[in-house]
């Protein structure tokens, strides 16, 4: 079993196309079963693969051994002779933070600290330890929720080009069968065993009665089902971020979306549901929470007679419609405090803004340039006048800075009205600060003083993106 499972581990990996030549992964071990298959099979690739691999944990501070976990991958990760990067972080205490359920906020915190250390390491690829089990029960579990083919597909073998999951084409068991062949002993998180979540229900209750009385080959036919329904997802998705971007409209709150409810309308039912799935995950950068029956509301209101209407979701999470406007945002009476150190030169995950800043120089003339930015996603600054860090924080009491082009300050709160931002809006927009000075205000304008001059030989180029994925 040993050389069999490694083989055919070999053989999906390339028939995804998952490592190419050269790269390093991370490897994300829990100390669990099927993280722990995952690194020994990845380590007895790693010469036939041409790869570099990188052993990460996060500590969620959710259960009182878990402190042993991480010790148990760290040594699991000497013996082998591999890096190791650990983090700890108290999920309970970002949830309460961030306002977001402990599923939520888990795994915007496991993403981001995955983004981090391949930013540190040069890490282009991520490994993830799902199997064919999980993808059956997470098809179960969606059916039972009542989702639509975008829960029904599963789990995919790649997402976004950099999540791998080398073992979709393995059972729980062929896991533990190999495990055994090389004599590891995982960890084992009693959590799998409690029957008060949905998902450890289907495990040990459903899958078993429904492969003794009906079928057998039942997690076959499911994951077979998911392949199907994910080529099917896929393509209506391509279609209804087409149909999105045609709905939405430019608004100044980088922390909400508009819709144009007209254009929205003119779009079938089928692609109306996604339209707003790709909405709320610009927003939140999940969907765990949104479900059918929060779907099918917004329809209500969107269809309804009533021209102003508010409904609020689950995360702090606020649908309204304004006559022909459809308003996407956080509640405006839950501002969360922000103050991120960004990367310079580099990327820097904004979690709770649900979006990225790149900063890359640029060494070059001003007349070189063929356009300079306008401050509303990008801005380029004389790195000549900026002390590191840099940091992206919202508005403080007392804020001023110099707006481009203006010879005097302005009052930040000033500055907002001018623009005729919304009072309730006016937290929720991003400033890049360096010490205590202001040198943009992202959507509006960047500092008169912080501008490229004609003897700048060096810019500092800021970009400022939302995230934009469904998976």
């Amino acid at each position: 079993m040993n050389s069999r499972f490694v083989q055919n581990l070999h053989h999906f990996i390339k028939k995804h196309a998952m490592i190419e030549y050269g790269e390093t992964v991370l490897i994300a071990v829990s100390g669990g079963a099927d993280s722990i298959a995952l690194l020994y099979g990845l380590h007895a690739l790693q010469t036939q693969l041409s790869c570099q691999l990188h052993v990460v944990h996060i500590d969620h501070c959710l259960r009182p051994d878990s402190a042993a976990d991480a010790e148990f991958v760290q040594e699991q990760a000497t013996k082998l002779d591999l890096p190791f990067s650990g983090h700890t972080i108290d999920i309970s205490r970002l949830s309460k933070e961030w306002k977001l359920s402990i599923e939520t906020a888990a795994r915007k915190a496991r993403y981001d600290f995955y983004e981090s250390v391949c930013s540190n390491t040069g890490a282009t690829k991520v490994a993830l330890g799902h199997h064919k089990d999980d993808i059956a029960e997470t098809v179960l579990m969606n059916i039972i929720r009542g989702t639509g083919s975008s829960g029904l597909k599963g789990i995919a073998p790649i997402r976004d080009g950099k999540y791998i999951r080398p073992l979709a084409t393995y059972t729980r068991k062929d896991i533990e069968t190999y495990l055994k062949s090389i004599d590891v002993v995982p960890r084992e998180d009693p959590t799998n065993k409690d029957k008060q979540f949905l998902r450890n229900r289907i495990r040990h209750n459903l899958i078993p009665i429904l492969e003794q009385e009906y079928n057998p080959n039942m997690k076959n036919g499911l994951c077979r089902t998911a392949e199907i329904l994910g080529s099917e997802s896929s393509y209506l998705d391509k279609i209804a971020q087409q149909a999105y971007t045609e709905c939405e409209l430019t608004t100044s709150d980088t922390a909400s979306l508009i819709l144009d409810r007209q254009k929205f309308l003119q779009y079938h039912i089928a692609l109306q549901r996604r339209i707003l799935r790709h909405a709320v995950s610009d927003i939140l950068g999940e969907l765990n929470d949104f479900s059918y029956d929060h779907c099918q509301t917004i329809l209500n209101i969107v269809n309804g007679d009533k021209p102003n209407a508010k409904f609020t979701l689950p995360n702090v999470f606020v649908f309204k419609r304004a006559y022909q406007k459809l308003i996407l945002q956080r509640n405006s009476d839950e501002i969360i405090d922000y103050n991120y150190i960004l990367n310079i030169p580099g990327k820097t995950k904004l979690s709770i803004l649900n979006a990225e800043i790149t900063a890359t120089f640029l060494d070059t003339n001003i007349n070189d340039l063929p356009t300079i930015p306008d401050g509303t996603k990008d801005a380029l600054f004389d790195y000549c006048n900026i002390d590191l860090p840099l940091k992206l924080r919202n508005r403080r009491h007392g804020d001023r800075f110099q707006p481009y082009g203006l010879k005097g300050t302005k009052k930040i709160k000033d500055f907002f009205i001018d623009e005729k931002v919304p009072h309730d809006q006016r937290s929720r927009i991003p400033l890049l600060v360096c010490g205590e000075e202001i040198m943009w205000v992202v959507g509006f304008t960047t500092s008169e003083k912080f501008k490229i001059q004609t003897t700048t030989k060096r810019c500092l180029h800021i970009r400022y993106e939302k995230n934009r994925t469904i998976s």
